[in-house]
């Protein structure tokens, strides 16, 4: 093979798809280990930054059943009518906006 990179990379990503697909901690930890002294820098840095984010990344393979996407969306309705408001009618139009879509934020 001309690029020995590309080979890592295939092993790199067969290695995440097994541990995300397992759902399985401890391959998480072993693939913390194995690409933390990578040569190929961004390998490394992703790596790493499991590493920092460990328990958030093995809770979401422990309990994949638990989202934050129902939040999200109502994080991302608010900010919408926050942008809505601004400009030139100001607080008359934010006003009108929220009477339109009463009952938004919660169905």
């Amino acid at each position: 093979m001309c690029y020995p990179v590309i080979g890592m990379l295939v092993q790199f990503l067969s290695d995440c798809y097994h541990v995300f697909d397992a759902a399985d901690p401890a391959a998480l930890t072993a693939l913390v280990q194995q690409y933390q002294a990578c040569e190929i820098g961004p390998l490394a840095q992703y790596a790493t930054g499991l590493s920092k984010d460990y328990e958030a990344v093995k809770n979401s393979l422990v309990y994949p059943e638990i989202s934050q996407g129902p939040l999200e969306g109502i994080n991302s309705r608010i900010k919408m009518k926050h942008r809505r408001g601004g400009g030139r009618a100001g607080l008359e139009r934010f006003n009108a906006y929220n009477v339109l879509t009463v009952g938004d934020l919660t169905g």
